[in-house]
């Protein structure tokens, strides 16, 4: 498939994995570098990026993301020190994005994506495409897994941001390798968690899922 081929001829990278992002009181400032990366990427893809793929940028308090034009929220809910969201193509349900950020990563993002690999493999019908280490055009390093399964092509991203360490894992699904290929490796450039958002840290937090009890 033409994803396959050129995840062959990407870049990788046997060097230290990239500096994480520091972790610290100034959260205006990281949330205000944060920002600009989403726009400068999202700029560049947008609305002439890959395959002419129109993007938009997402935010909460603890995911920011690039989600194509007209994708549906899935509104995903995950427990404390885990924060998921998911969008999903309503004319073509094929074609999803979900984002997954857990604290503390207990696994590297290569044991993440080779345990992911390794309990697929006996799925009847699995088709691996590529299994290694990518640099995606922004200079991050990450994961990735490709493979196709009962009529969808699957891209999975693993890797690790902020310190401590968030494990990231971004997946898109699509029911062709050409439109995998437009949407996969820009989705996975923009996102990313916020270091101390709520999901992540117990400072500033309320939990809204709880009824509010006033004192008699």
């Amino acid at each position: 498939m033409a994803l396959r081929a050129r995840l062959r001829r990407g870049s990788r990278s046997e060097g230290a994995e990239p500096q994480e992002p520091g972790r610290g009181s100034r959260r205006g400032i990281a949330t205000i570098v944060l920002l600009a990366v989403a726009f400068i990427v999202g700029f560049i893809v947008a609305p002439g990026g890959p395959g002419g793929l129109a993007l938009t940028s997402y935010h909460d308090q603890n995911l920011w993301a690039l989600v194509p034009v007209g994708w549906k929220d899935e509104g995903l809910v995950a427990p404390f020190g885990t924060a998921a969201a998911g969008w999903v193509d309503t004319a073509d349900p094929q074609d999803s994005e979900t984002i997954q950020a857990t604290l503390p990563a207990a696994r590297a993002p290569q044991a993440r994506a080779s345990a992911r690999a390794g309990a697929l493999r006996s799925v009847k019908g699995y088709e691996q495409g590529y299994l290694g280490q990518l640099t995606l055009a922004g200079g991050r390093q990450v994961w990735l897994l490709q493979y196709s399964l009962s009529g969808t092509d699957t891209a999975v991203f693993e890797f690790d941001a902020c310190a401590p360490a968030i494990a990231m894992t971004v997946t898109v699904d699509a029911s062709s390798a050409a439109a995998l290929s437009r949407e996969d490796d820009a989705l996975a450039e923009g996102a990313e968690p916020v270091c101390d958002g709520p999901d992540f840290s117990d400072r500033d937090r309320a939990d809204l899922a709880l009824p509010l009890t006033l004192p008699s």
